[in-house]
């Protein structure tokens, strides 16, 4: 059975190499005609496909470097400084019950011992001299006498010139009075001092409310009513006044030649631009006799439209002639740029003379 397959298996292998070496190309066909087209049919949509997992969140990357820190911005200007207030009106209140006596201070020293006297007499000029009992001389000033009356009663036999003393008083002016036992009454003026003072303050209430306007580089009157609160009054006797009110002038008429005074003012001047100069000034006299006397006072450096207060310094006036004593003095500022001024007042130290000149 095997043989069989075997040949039969080379038969066909023989009659397929042969009849690979016959040609069998037949001649081409005619080309058919064409077909109608073909109608498209959409089918069904099909099911919508599951949801895809969603996507896993990825690794978080590295911190970036941190950024620079920005520049500083430009400061900016100051602002001006605002205007102070104006000082307030102090208003006293009424005054507190009478407080109970304090207790009684210490015996005081003793004083020293006087000295006693071994004669008193008028010399031919009309002075008292005193002579002590230590031989001390004094001469106490020229008298007057008030009662020429010659009748001795007692003291008969002292020498010329001599007298014997009945008693010695001080009246009410400081004079001394010497009363003789011949009936002579000595009054001794010189034994009042010959230079003696007090003071006086006039407090302003004129420009409180309504400040003086300074014009540019124009001498400006500092006026003064006297009327304020802190006015106080302790000048000397026989001299009663020294402002007139009416134009904040100083008046001195009833001092004596060789008196004295002693001014410190007291004003606030704003001024409209900074670095402002300003000057103060008293016109004095009259006429042909007219001066004044004048100074620098600073230059307003610290800024405008703020308050620079002048109260500190003190001028010195003397009364050397009717001139000077017999017409106001006037207290002036001058600004430049111009402003406004507040004066609260002055106080004036009074040294007055005796008037012997």
């Amino acid at each position: 059975m095997t043989n069989f397959a075997d040949n039969v298996a080379i038969i066909k292998a023989v009659v397929a190499k042969e009849l690979l070496k016959k040609d069998f190309t037949g001649r081409e066909g005619d080309k058919g005609e064409k077909g109608d087209d073909g109608e498209s049919i959409v089918g069904p949509q099909g099911p919508a496909g599951a949801d895809g997992l969603d996507g896993k969140d990825g690794a978080q990357g590295p911190v970036g470097k941190a950024g620079l820190d920005g520049k500083d911005g430009r400061d900016g200007k100051d602002g001006k400084d605002g205007i102070d207030g104006k000082d307030g009106i102090s208003i006293e209140g009424p005054a507190g019950p009478q407080g109970p006596s304090g207790p009684v201070g210490a015996k005081g020293l003793d004083g020293e011992d006087g000295r006693g006297i071994k004669s008193v007499r008028v010399n031919n000029e009309n002075q008292l001299v005193v002579t002590y009992d230590d031989g001390d001389i004094s001469i106490a000033g020229k008298v007057s006498v008030t009662n020429k009356t010659e009748v001795i009663q007692h003291g008969a036999g002292l020498p010329l010139g001599h007298f014997a003393i009945y008693s010695v008083t001080v009246d009410d002016d400081g004079q001394l009075i010497v009363k003789c036992n011949n009936n002579k009454t000595f009054i001794v003026p010189m034994l009042r001092a010959r230079d003696f003072g007090g003071f006086v303050d006039y407090n302003d209430t004129s420009t409180a409310n309504n400040p003086v306007n300074l014009i540019d580089d124009t001498w400006t009157d500092i006026p003064n009513d006297g009327a304020g609160p802190f006015s106080n009054n302790k000048l000397p006797t026989g001299c009663t006044n020294l402002l007139d009110p009416s134009t904040g002038a100083i008046l001195i008429n009833e001092l004596p030649i060789g008196s004295s005074i002693i001014i410190r003012m007291d004003y606030t001047v704003v001024p409209i631009t900074n670095n402002a100069a300003l000057d103060f000034r008293y016109t004095l006299g009259a006429g042909a006799g007219a001066y004044t006397l004048e100074t620098n006072v600073n230059r307003l450096d610290e800024g405008s439209g703020r308050e620079y207060r002048q109260a500190l310094v003190t001028h010195y006036i003397y009364v050397g002639d009717d001139n000077t004593k017999n017409n106001p003095i006037q207290p002036q500022v001058k600004l430049t740029g111009g402003g406004t001024l507040v004066n609260a007042g002055m106080v004036i130290e009074v040294r007055k003379s005796d008037g012997d000149y």
